[in-house]
């Protein structure tokens, strides 16, 4: 990260899931033969009703089959999902040397960073269908596939532009890599474990905050800054090897009738959001002069969105398949609160991801690998409290988890807004262990609420609309807040994180109309 008040100021794509992102989950994929002692629930075709909560236990799909090494197939996907995190951290940290290596200005060399955010967004409305139509796997391999060709592009280009596009391809892959590695893991654990599975899922995925700046800055240290990106390869082809050995290969149903794609629907839900998702990542810039193209994009990505809403609402589910994304799941009890809960997580994450390194730089003058050192004392508390989180929801459920976390993670960051400017840096190191501690206990047992208030065949659509949420408001907290930035001077840090810990705070309250014990 070089300058937090411009446009490198923000997260990619896979970077908001680093406490948010274990919020996907499986579609309806499988034939996989029943483990023993589980009941298979007969299978139907019909749209299941909206407002009913269905039983997470049952339908085809939800446990592994005899002989599924469920331990090494959790260690290629969470692999998988770090490899896809790490990445981001890592490009986002070397923005300002690709610029000198490539003889680009940094306001072009941006646009490494925004092709991924936005081709991830593109493909991710995809997820639905493709795990419905192809089955999981196939959409993990492609996705892995997707993204290892794109790394080795991005490796062999020679200019800022080839970068860029060949970002856009890695971008495609990372959108479906790391959303169908958490589904698969989900689908792995089963409903009664589906806590710890997302907590370990979780706490993987969490090394890369704190690991990606020193991965970053050692590789740019070789001196060819390509090692950015061909690291990716070999870690790849660990992660395929693992995946094609102990991953199970649950295919659809031959006999049911293959569901066709919702063109129309996912044309305005991947353009519609594409549009409002760039202009909110570009609102954060320094200036004025790009003001008229933020206003169009968000006026016509708005405009599409609400035209997908009324087409998903007035063709509803068919025998051909449910729309791109089914809205009618949002009215269930416990689905459109998830959401929200999810939505601020990711809020308060991506924030906090691009305005530490910029605090500790401003006022502490320290640069480098120091910058990054809040971000990775809060990631030290995360590895410690998502695993425990997770599992402990299996047995208490999400409410009071959430709740404590939320409340615990708004104090620490209310204390942070009092104290910024006179308080030492350990002593910021250790509140920040104390915030990771406190938050790490807030996604992975709402993503687990999520998982068993949806049915399996209604889970890809339910963790499409989640992870849409979470990008969309963690994106539009990392602008409004280098906006704030902007005009708020050297008083900035009082005002931002006080703004967070009110965000942490909201959160708690909606914690309690989540789902209670399981």
């Amino acid at each position: 990260m070089v300058d937090g008040d411009g446009p490198t100021g923000r997260c990619d794509a896979t970077a908001t899931v680093a406490a948010g992102d274990t919020a996907r989950g499986a579609g309806p994929e499988a034939r996989t033969e029943p483990g023993p002692g589980t009941h298979s629930a007969p299978e139907t075709h019909s749209a299941p009703d909206a407002h009913s909560a269905p039983d997470a236990r049952s339908g085809p799909g939800v446990r592994p089959g005899p002989g599924v090494r469920t331990g090494p197939a959790l260690v290629a996907l969470a692999a998988a999902a770090l490899v896809a995190v790490l990445d981001g951290t890592v490009v986002a940290v070397a923005l300002g040397a690709l610029s000198g290596e490539l003889h680009a200005p940094l306001t072009t060399v941006v646009w490494v960073m925004i092709a991924y955010l936005l081709a991830a967004a593109a493909t991710l409305p995809l997820l639905g269908w493709a795990t419905a139509r192809f089955g999981g796997r196939a959409v993990f391999l492609t996705g892995l596939g997707l993204f290892l060709a794109g790394s080795l592009l991005c490796a062999l280009s020679g200019s800022a532009a080839q970068l860029i596009g060949a970002r856009v391809v890695q971008g495609a892959g990372g959108g479906l890599l790391e959303p169908s590695a958490m589904a698969l893991a989900a689908r792995l654990g089963g409903a009664r474990t589906m806590g710890r599975v997302l907590g370990v899922m979780s706490t993987v995925v969490n090394v890369a905050p704190a690991a990606g700046p020193l991965v970053g800055t050692l590789l740019l240290r070789t001196g060819h800054w390509q090692w950015l990106f061909l690291v990716n390869l070999p870690l790849g082809v660990l992660v395929l090897a693992g995946a094609l050995a102990f991953v199970p290969a649950a295919r659809p149903d031959p006999a049911a009738p293959r569901p066709r794609a919702d063109v129309r629907g996912l044309g305005l839900l991947v353009a519609g959001y594409v549009g409002v998702l760039f202009a909110v990542n570009r609102a954060g810039e320094r200036g004025d002069g790009g003001w008229p193209v933020v206003v169009g994009a968000a006026g016509a990505g708005l405009l599409l969105l609400a035209g997908y809403g009324w087409h998903a609402l007035r063709r509803g589910p068919t025998p051909a398949g449910p729309p791109a994304l089914d809205l009618r799941l949002l009215r269930r009890r416990g689905v459109g609160v998830s959401i929200a809960v999810m939505s601020l997580v990711g809020l308060v994450m991506y924030s906090l991801t691009t305005a530490l390194p910029v605090f500790v730089a401003s006022h502490h003058d320290r640069h480098g690998l120091a910058q990054g050192l809040l971000v990775s004392a809060m990631g030290l508390g995360l590895l410690v409290s998502m695993s425990t989180g997770g599992r402990l929801s299996d047995r208490v459920g999400a409410r009071p988890l959430v709740r404590g976390g939320a409340v615990g993670t708004a104090a620490a960051l209310a204390v942070f807004a009092a104290t910024a400017d006179r308080l030492p840096l350990g002593a910021g190191f250790a509140l920040f262990v104390a915030v990771g501690l406190a938050f790490g206990l807030t996604a992975s047992p709402t993503v687990a609420g999520l998982f068993r208030t949806l049915a399996p065949a209604e889970q890809a659509q339910g963790t499409t609309a989640l992870f849409m949420a979470i990008q969309f408001a963690g994106s539009l907290g990392v602008a409004l807040l280098a906006l704030v930035r902007q005009r708020a001077g050297a008083d900035w840090p009082a005002l931002e994180f006080g703004l967070l810990a009110a965000a942490a705070a909201l959160l708690g309250l909606l914690a309690t109309r989540l789902p209670g014990r399981p």
